[in-house]
């Protein structure tokens, strides 16, 4: 087992950028509507933070992978909602999401740009809000050049953390068989929860 996690771990030393990649895609993914709320991005990028202090991943490589995929997420709400416009809470897909998109718009309309810093840090609200810019009809420009602003400072807000705890606790040293682990525990965590927030499927009725 051992030289399976640490031949795992080699792998992923020598594909790294395939590593930030796939941060990148799941990044994007957590800024999408419904999709995002089934991804656990706090424990990924805690990890990938982790990842870094240990010299396993280039900081730099991983910022820039990172902010653009959220940036690329939240740019995608934000067209599908100025695509949809108001009509988007008649949509069926979201009608077990009204409260939470009438709570985007509102945030939106009232706070504006600093909506689209500070949803980053919200949760289940985070991916509505950009979408709700699009629906409220926020300029382009002002939104594009926020979401450019704010996702790689969010990206280093949320791997500082992991960082930390990595480079001041003892235990965490660049171990393969640890690091390699910790992947796997990461990437098995993001599968089960996935499945267990997956919705039921609503029985017919005749």
């Amino acid at each position: 087992m051992d030289a399976f996690l640490q031949s795992l771990h080699s792998l992923v030393v020598e594909h790294r950028l395939l590593v930030c990649a796939i941060l990148a895609v799941i990044t994007l993914l957590e800024a999408l509507m419904l999709v995002g709320v089934l991804i656990p991005i706090m424990a990924v990028m805690l990890t990938a933070g982790a990842l870094i202090a240990t010299g396993s991943l280039h900081p730099v490589e991983v910022i820039v992978w990172c902010s653009v995929g959220a940036a690329l997420g939240d740019a995608i709400s934000y067209l599908m909602g100025r695509h949809m416009g108001a009509w988007a809470v008649r949509h069926p897909v979201l009608a077990k999401h009204r409260r939470t998109v009438a709570r985007a718009r509102l945030y939106t309309r009232r706070y504006g740009v600093l909506a689209l810093a500070v949803a980053r840090y919200l949760g289940p609200l985070r991916p509505f809000v950009p979408m709700a810019a699009g629906m409220t009809r926020m300029r382009d420009w002002t939104f594009h050049a926020a979401n450019t602003v704010t996702a790689p400072v969010w990206v280093i807000t949320v791997l500082a953390p992991g960082y930390l705890a990595a480079r001041h606790l003892g235990y965490w040293k660049p171990d393969p068989v640890l690091l390699t682990a910790v992947i796997v525990g990461v990437l098995l965590l993001v599968a089960t929860v996935a499945l267990v927030r997956r919705p039921k499927a609503q029985p017919s009725k005749a």
